[in-house]
């Protein structure tokens, strides 16, 4: 298993990505797809491919604030989940990171999400926090922030993402 760009992704790669993007998110924590940043020096979006780049394990977005990375978007094919997948795709990135997650009385799954990524050494922190909407026709979701290793400070850490992820205020 293996992490490529996005961009030197076959077709057909590009298309499986794309098609797991939709299916995995929806419309509230998602951005339009031709909105992404592909091409940005801040912004990776790694596809999580076989030695052979030939079939698509997953995916993981995120965004360089030099200390930190944020975790925009993370996806396993439906096809390898609840064998390991995740937790091995989490152990190829490097660094200090912050993702959102759903509060856990949400869903059914949030307390599971929440779960798995704590047994990947994240750690949930307590502040509030809203996700801006991604387009102004979707709602700010109510959401928890979660860490693996050291951040600055959180109100920063929160502003960044505001103001840079989602260009609110």
């Amino acid at each position: 298993m293996k992490l490529i760009d996005f961009q030197k992704a076959t077709d057909g790669l590009r298309q499986e990505a794309k098609a797991l993007y939709f299916g995995s998110f929806p419309p509230e924590e998602r951005r339009a797809w031709e909105e992404i940043p592909f091409a940005e020096d801040y912004f990776s979006f790694s596809l999580v491919v076989d030695d052979e780049e030939q079939h698509l394990i997953g995916f993981i977005s995120l965004w360089n604030f030099g200390s930190y990375s944020y975790v925009e978007h993370f996806a396993v094919n439906p096809a390898m989940r609840g064998r390991g997948t995740g937790s091995r795709i989490l152990g190829l990135v490097e660094g200090n990171l912050v993702l959102e997650v759903e509060p856990e009385d949400a869903n059914d799954m949030a307390p599971r999400r929440i779960g798995f990524y704590r047994r990947n050494g994240f750690r949930l922190l307590e502040a509030d926090y809203i996700q801006p909407p991604y387009a102004e026709d979707l709602p700010s979701l109510p959401l928890k922030l979660m860490s693996r290793g050291e951040l600055p400070d959180i109100d920063r850490v929160i502003s960044t993402l505001h103001q840079r992820v989602y260009n609110a205020d």
